[in-house]
């Protein structure tokens, strides 16, 4: 599953929200905020009573952005669990008589695992191709040894395989993610 900041961030928020809320509750409930709170009746309020005079117009828009919040929600929900689009060949160079030239992606994916995977310090690694065939994106994910040099590890994949790769598909502004694992540990993201 792929999850991007912006989606951690806005759970992080739901979820802090509705930690608060339910704590006033609680705290309502017990007294914190005056005996008087505690007493009463959830709908003896004015906020109640005006939903009560107004229930007309009032339920029908209600149920109306619900139904809008439910189908934001099933398209963020769509698009965090679909995988993202895989690419069969990626077109190279201008378009010619006889068509542009093109390189099989899982090729391509291949040739940077293989050259990833022979650097000092690196147990794994694995590349995929996705976007379409005209916008290609590359994501890298690498998984290094318990005492390999981090730092000097990444410096080398961004300064050889992510060149490599930009002047193999002729995207001098390609995009690459990488993702670098310590071991067990998850250690961050460098685009």
């Amino acid at each position: 599953m792929y999850a991007d900041r912006t989606t951690r961030a806005l759970l992080t928020l739901l979820g802090v929200a509705l930690l608060a809320a339910g704590t006033a509750g609680i705290l309502a409930g017990t007294g914190v905020f005056g005996p008087e709170l505690g007493g009463r009746y959830l709908t003896d309020n004015p906020i109640a009573r005006y939903l009560g005079d107004n229930g007309v117009w009032f339920w029908p828009v209600a149920a109306l952005v619900c139904a809008i919040v439910a189908l934001l929600a099933l398209r963020w929900l769509t698009a965090v669990l679909t995988p993202r689009p895989r690419v069969g060949d990626i077109a190279i160079g201008a378009e010619r008589a006889a068509g542009p030239t093109a390189l099989n992606a899982d090729a391509l994916a291949d040739a940077v695992t293989a050259e990833i995977n022979s650097y000092r310090g690196v147990d794994t690694s694995q590349a995929k191709v996705y976007g379409t065939r005209a916008d290609p994106r590359l994501t890298i994910t690498v998984r290094s040894d318990d005492d390999a040099d981090v730092v000097a590890l990444r410096h080398r994949v961004q300064q050889q395989a992510f060149v490599h790769v930009r002047q193999a598909l002729d995207r001098p502004d390609l995009p690459i993610v990488l993702n670098l694992t310590i071991g067990n540990r998850q250690s961050g993201r460098v685009l």
